[in-house]
């Protein structure tokens, strides 16, 4: 196990540039399940097949090359930790918001683990994700069901056929509107993000 270990850690290492938490690394090796945390609040952390993809994707070596993305809180909002710390604390960051947002802190991840991450429902109450600069991208963070698909193209006026969005080729998170102005979208994405917590938001970058 403890060559796994090492074994997971210098691979995630050489995709996203730091080593894992430890606490994340015992959540990978079986050391502490995360089963009870994800029923309690929602809280999704990040395996290591998806970690660089999601840190990637959210473009955290160019908003803030000192953080890694672990893992999200379902409803659009980041779990960011400081790169190579083996017991970090974790920031509550909107991930249309990074680089911009210093972020709630919401405890260390090792705590947050064995508490269950209720310090997260704290966060929810409290912090305001602040307003994206325009113009912006729109992400769907996982995969929604079908019918979270029919209504994300008749709110979001996607032409994209349903097919294309749930089928077994689909990969997320997939960026599904580029370059637009966030307040044309953005009760869209609160009644959606309401009812699914399936969207995202992020500063557009001129390719």
């Amino acid at each position: 196990m403890n060559d796994d270990r090492e074994e997971i850690a210098r691979r995630v290492e050489a995709q996203a540039r730091f080593r894992p938490p430890e606490a994340l690394l015992d959540v990978w090796t079986g050391v502490r399940p995360m089963t009870a945390a994800e029923a309690a609040v929602d809280v999704s952390l990040y395996g290591p097949d998806e970690i660089a993809e999601r840190n990637l994707t959210y473009e955290v070596a160019e908003y803030a090359p000192d953080m890694m993305l672990i893992g999200d809180d379902g409803g659009g909002r980041g779990l960011f930790v400081a790169g190579g710390d083996p017991d970090p604390e974790v920031l509550l960051i909107g991930l249309g918001a990074v680089g911009s947002d210093s972020g709630a802190r919401i405890g260390r991840l090792s705590s947050l683990l064995e508490n269950d991450f209720h310090a997260l429902g704290l966060a929810d109450a409290e912090e305001e994700s602040p307003v994206p600069i325009d113009p912006i991208d729109i992400l769907i963070t996982h995969r929604p069901g079908v019918k979270a698909m029919v209504e994300i193209r008749r709110l979001l006026h996607l032409s994209l056929p349903v097919g294309a969005l749930v089928g077994v080729d689909a990969r997320f998170p997939m960026v599904v509107l580029t370059n637009v102005r966030y307040a044309r979208y953005a009760e869209a994405i609160d009644q959606l993000n309401l009812s699914h917590r399936c969207l995202a938001v992020r500063p557009h970058i001129p390719a």
